[in-house]
């Protein structure tokens, strides 16, 4: 009978962690995503979650679970806090994570850490603490455009994002600054790394490289559509083309992770 009793309150402290992780995680998400209204800024972060569940899953309950709260779960309460005084999206989103580790370290057997990256990129810090990387994704993209079509033996001026490719305007507005397209690639490609790439240098390696990779298909995206505005018109350019153009570039260059990581996760010749 004791041993039902115990097995239950068990139970109930799990279930009860768990609801407060998903009431805390609803509440940094959608004070993360206010304003944004195109799906195509929320969806990619809501995948992060099932993937991260189907990656880990099932979650085996440890025979005897901790009786004392985990380090790391007064950590993470501790910077649920300072996220809140700092209203920093980014800092509460570590803090979900490290309660998150708690969570596991305390009822259930071990779940590599490294996959842990994944929900944390389901959370809008992004767009909320790096506005300024969005800025330079416009401003360096606007400008190996400008190298690009030169080269091609267009004449092309830039002013800033701005850009006027044989007369051809081509601004290069917040909206095409490369973050969603940078948070796309951050998850697809943490997905990829997760499932091929053992852990050690080789995983952090490819991690570094999705920054630039997804700097690669955001310049090649208005590169694009520079191109098809100069063939088709800018009307053609700005209509349904520039969606599905920009997907289309999306697909292409997670082939392209595809390929990159299959080759991070081999071992040299030689290795053991």
């Amino acid at each position: 009978m004791a041993k039902a009793t115990s097995s239950t309150l068990m139970n109930a402290k799990v279930l009860c962690a768990i609801f407060g992780l998903v009431i805390l995680g609803a509440f940094i998400w959608l004070r993360g995503t206010l304003g944004m209204e195109s799906a195509s800024d929320t969806l990619p972060l809501l995948a992060a979650f099932p993937l991260y569940l189907w990656l880990t899953m099932p979650w085996k309950r440890l025979r005897e679970p901790a009786t004392r709260l985990p380090r790391t779960a007064y950590a993470g309460l501790a910077l649920t806090f300072a996220g809140m005084v700092a209203d920093s999206t980014l800092v509460l989103s570590v803090a979900w994570i490290v309660l998150l580790a708690a969570l596991h370290s305390a009822f259930f057997e071990r779940v590599p850490r490294r996959f842990l990256i994944l929900p944390l990129l389901g959370f809008p810090w992004l767009t909320q603490n790096l506005e300024s990387l969005g800025w330079l994704f416009r401003y360096t993209g606007a400008g190996a455009v400008q190298v690009l079509f030169t080269l091609l033996g267009l004449t092309v001026h830039r002013e800033g994002t701005l850009l006027f490719i044989q007369d051809l305007p081509l601004s290069v507005e917040p909206a095409c600054a490369g973050l969603n397209v940078l948070q796309a690639m951050l998850i697809v490609g943490c997905l990829l790394i997760c499932m091929r790439v053992p852990r050690g240098w080789r995983f952090w390696l490819s991690l570094t490289s999705l920054v630039p990779l997804a700097w690669i298909a955001n310049t090649s995206r208005i590169f694009m559509l520079g191109c098809a505005g100069l063939l088709f018109g800018s009307d053609f350019a700005r209509g349904w083309f520039h969606q599905w153009g920009g997907w289309l570039v999306l697909c292409l260059m997670f082939l392209l992770c595809e390929r990159v990581f299959t080759l991070f996760a081999q071992k040299p010749r030689g290795a053991g």
